[in-house]
């Protein structure tokens, strides 16, 4: 028997909601959604009571019945509180589609002719919806300018302050995302990682770092398993075995030992740093469950480290427990068989996947096959791949192509992939830096200088590689 205490039927549509969402399905919530909302109209509890309303609202979105049950309940509600609009605008941004954020973005304006305030909450939805570009931009800084006007999140409200960072790193603009960090009173864990992913996402590895020191040091946060996931990449990015070992440690006086997002991070930063057996010993330790990506990223350490036949081994012994290969692990197996000149053991593998796994090839899986059969000295057999690929050629792919026919100095193949690149990247400064590199080698001046004029003209340069160490946390 249901109870009649409106408050005890709020609390039951939202258990409703929880065990949509859990394994007994949305039909099982649905149908309690709907016991409970006709309960609710024959008592008359709906008119006088916002949170049973609310409640319903989420049940409903929660069951995949956002559009009409969701929505139509809330337009009949006679009064709306802040949570009202909040639970509606949250279900949409979470399980609408894309177009369902112009919905979100116009409940927000309704609710404040609605005579109601938004909150920190509120802030915290639509924030997220700001997409990159100048509008994205424009819209997020508006929000930011009402947060300030409200001191809705540089105080306590922790949540609104990171989804500011996340929101201007989004966009690109990492400088105005710090602004706001230095600004908070008050900062934890999530603010701090947030800041940090932003840094190491726009390659400032070092920036990073520091600031990831800073947080122990000054702030007296302990990192948690996000930041240290966060961080890791910064670490491997500036070869920094000593720092990639501190992390380690750590993590195991933590007790993060078992955490698999950690241990796949760890071993990737190892490899990166160098030390394939830090990695392995990881790998090994039967104590953690690995998934895909815990495999993906031992098969690409061994093959970062040019053991492409224990990368192989290490693949097929990942296909005999089950484990269903996707396209990113057929990837790193096929870059593995690349590094060592493995031919027949890559042919074989990219049949399997296609036929057996039913994995459609990824640009990226083809070019990787064109560069190993290309360095291999099968330029005819690399051009045959091509002509047969399912999906468009793209740069990566006729790259490899010129690449291998300047390794065996096949000239005819070469103007074919030059061709090819310069009619999908025209203003990729790389292609004529080829070209004149091409015609140099045959002494061809005349047309060296043409092309260099051209690039000149075009305002084309191009970057100039790079790379450093990281020796006693001094760079060089």
């Amino acid at each position: 028997m249901l109870p009649r205490d409106p408050f005890a039927l709020a609390a039951l549509a939202r258990a409703a909601a929880a065990r949509a969402c859990s394994g007994a399905g949305a039909g099982a919530g649905a149908a309690d959604a709907a016991a409970l909302h006709a309960f609710a109209l024959r008592l008359g509890a709906l008119p006088a009571d916002p949170v049973l309303a609310n409640a319903l609202v989420l049940a409903y979105s929660r069951c995949g019945l956002l559009s009409p049950h969701a929505r139509q309940l809330f337009d009949e509600m006679p009064l709306r509180t802040p949570a009202s609009w909040n639970t509606l605008m949250s279900e949409l941004s979470r399980s609408g589609p894309p177009s369902s954020h112009k919905e979100v973005f116009d409940l927000l304006y309704l609710m404040q002719i609605d005579g109601l305030r938004p909150d920190g909450f509120t802030v915290s939805v639509v924030l997220p919806l700001c997409g990159g570009g100048p509008a994205g931009l424009l819209r997020g800084r508006e929000i930011h300018g009402f947060v300030v006007r409200n001191d809705l999140g540089l105080g306590s409200d922790f949540h609104v302050g990171s989804c500011l960072i996340d929101m201007y790193c989004r966009v690109r603009r990492v400088d105005l995302g710090r602004r706001v960090f230095d600004k908070m009173r008050v900062k934890n864990v999530v603010n701090w990682t947030a800041m940090i992913g932003a840094y190491v996402e726009i390659r400032e590895f070092a920036e990073a770092m520091r600031l990831f020191r800073e947080m122990q040091c000054k702030g007296g946060i302990f990192p948690n398993r996000a930041t240290l996931v966060s961080v890791l990449p910064a670490v491997g990015s500036l070869v920094s075995l000593l720092e990639a070992k501190q992390i380690h440690g750590y993590s195991f006086r933590m007790w993060l030992s078992r955490e698999v997002s950690l241990n796949n991070a760890l071993i990737d930063t190892y490899s990166k740093c160098g030390s394939l057996y830090y990695a392995t010993r990881i790998f090994d330790d039967g104590s953690w469950h690995k998934d895909t990506i815990s495999w993906s990223s031992i098969i690409s350490s061994y093959g970062i480290h040019g053991k492409g036949e224990e990368a192989v081994g290490l693949f097929n012994e990942m296909c005999s427990l089950g484990i269903k290969p996707d396209s990113i692990i057929g990837l790193v197996v096929l870059s593995a068989c690349c590094r060592a000149g493995l031919v027949e053991n890559a042919l074989e593998i990219y049949n399997s996947l296609v036929k057996d796994h039913e994995i459609i090839p990824t640009v990226e899986m083809c070019s990787c096959m064109v560069d190993l059969l290309g360095r291999a000295g099968q330029l005819n057999r690399a051009l045959d791949f091509i002509k047969s690929m399912k999906v468009v050629p793209g740069p990566s792919v006729w790259g490899a192509l010129f690449d291998a026919s300047v390794i065996h100095n096949n000239q005819e193949m070469q103007i074919l992939a030059y061709e090819s690149l310069l009619q999908l990247e025209q203003k990729n400064p790389s292609n004529f830096v080829s070209l004149s590199n091409l015609h140099a080698f045959s002494g061809r001046w005349d047309i060296v200088e043409q092309v260099r004029t051209k690039m000149k003209q075009s305002r084309l340069k191009k970057m100039a590689g790079c790379s450093w160490l990281n020796v006693n946390f001094s760079e060089c």
